[in-house]
């Protein structure tokens, strides 16, 4: 995965998109998007990930 794969990934995860969605806009799999957002704290539906995301960088979180 390149930076720039990471970056798309990490802005259309704030915007409540979906594994899938992602995956496909990036050019990788599922999964691959999947464990990456695991791994970086944007885990769970695509709506509520992105409002966890937002709360956090409200708070000072690093916001993954």
């Amino acid at each position: 995965m390149t930076q720039a794969q990471a970056a798309q990934i990490k802005a259309l995860r704030a915007q409540g998109t979906g594994y899938k969605a992602i995956a496909s806009a990036v050019g990788l799999s599922r999964d691959i998007v999947r464990n990456y957002c695991k791994a970086h704290g944007m885990e769970g539906y695509g709506e509520a990930a992105a409002l966890n995301l937002q709360a956090r960088r409200n708070t000072g979180g690093t916001g993954a």
